[in-house]
């Protein structure tokens, strides 16, 4: 449970509202020790197999892309326009 308020406190922290299915997909993506590259319909399949109550693909793409713009995020393009997100943003 204290991870989930440290989940919050860092959405809070850059703008986005805290919601059961933002800190259940943020959870999965940030409670690692390993970098993570995904598409966002793999995001969907690995954590929606675990549930019980599904979330919505377009949840999904709301999310990653929410979770882009405030910086926790890094989108790569593909060359056959394919994105895939990282979890580790900085230069690598």
């Amino acid at each position: 449970m204290k991870n989930n308020f440290k989940i919050a406190d860092k959405l809070r922290f850059s703008g986005l509202r805290p919601t059961k299915q933002r800190i259940q997909i943020a959870e999965f993506l940030f409670d690692r020790k390993k970098t993570f590259h995904f598409t966002v319909e793999e995001l969907d399949k690995l954590i929606n197999l675990k549930k019980d109550e599904k979330i919505s693909l377009a949840t999904f793409y709301n999310t990653v892309h929410a979770f882009k713009k405030a910086g926790h995020l890094k989108e790569i393009l593909t060359s056959n326009n394919r994105s895939y997100f990282d979890t580790h943003t900085g230069a690598h």
